[in-house]
């Protein structure tokens, strides 16, 4: 295809508007009468903008906290939420950007978790989910204060949904990694939930955005084609 053919075909990508399971992907699609480019490539990274970020503990993390006498809150922004038998996390995103198989990209979070007992703490601060290792990393302030990847995760894209321009993780599993473990230990002497244990219950909904071309005053709009 010309350039001038592939100005026109990017100017005349239409709205978001398709709601749907990911399944394999996604890829962008024109107007219907318009000639149709190829799929994205995986590498082509669709960027995200505001959100929200739900941690829950799980039913055995609660039990192993509360024996630890471990309370779990919230580093402002984020909001403490949920129930007194289940607390919750709710963290603001603040943006990232993801391929089309769900298997790059990142995404960021404000605020964070504070584990306290009495007058010690472990704050977990300023989160970064990274798509490609399947961690969750933070600024962790403990004894030993650094950067820590502190929980796993694996997403599961059957599970991920686009509705009216916001793509849906689905629930996902958080458990505590090594890093995690060790940042327990140095700040209570003890780890409540073993490394490798389920800490969290989790599920994120943000908005997508699109970049605006370079060529363009106009920032173009697209329609994310589900594949099944």
């Amino acid at each position: 295809m010309s350039a001038p053919r592939r100005l026109l075909t990017t100017a005349c990508v239409t709205a978001l508007a398709l709601t749907g399971p990911l399944g394999g992907g996604f890829a962008l699609a024109t107007a219907p009468d318009g000639p149709h480019p190829a799929p994205a490539p995986q590498g082509e990274l669709t960027r995200l903008g505001k959100g929200t970020g739900d941690f829950c503990l799980t039913p055995g993390a609660t039990r192993a906290l509360a024996k630890a006498h471990v309370r779990l809150t919230a580093i402002r922004p984020a909001r403490l939420t949920g129930t007194r038998e289940r607390r919750c996390v709710s963290t603001p995103i603040t943006g990232g950007a993801f391929n089309r198989g769900l298997t790059q990209g990142e995404m960021h979070f404000d605020g964070g978790f504070d584990f306290t007992r009495g007058a010690r703490h472990l704050r977990v601060n300023h989160l970064k989910a990274d798509l490609a290792t399947g961690r969750v990393s933070g600024d962790v302030r403990g004894a030993r204060p650094a950067r820590t990847a502190f929980l796993a995760f694996k997403l599961d894209r059957k599970q991920a949904r686009l509705a009216s321009g916001k793509i849906n993780s689905g629930r996902i599993a958080f458990t505590l990694t090594d890093q995690g473990a060790a940042s327990f230990r140095s700040a209570f002497g003890t780890a409540p939930v073993k490394a490798g244990d389920q800490l969290f219950e989790g599920v994120g909904t943000a908005e997508i955005r699109t970049a605006q071309p370079s060529h363009t005053q106009r920032p173009a709009q697209q329609t994310l084609d589900v594949s099944q």
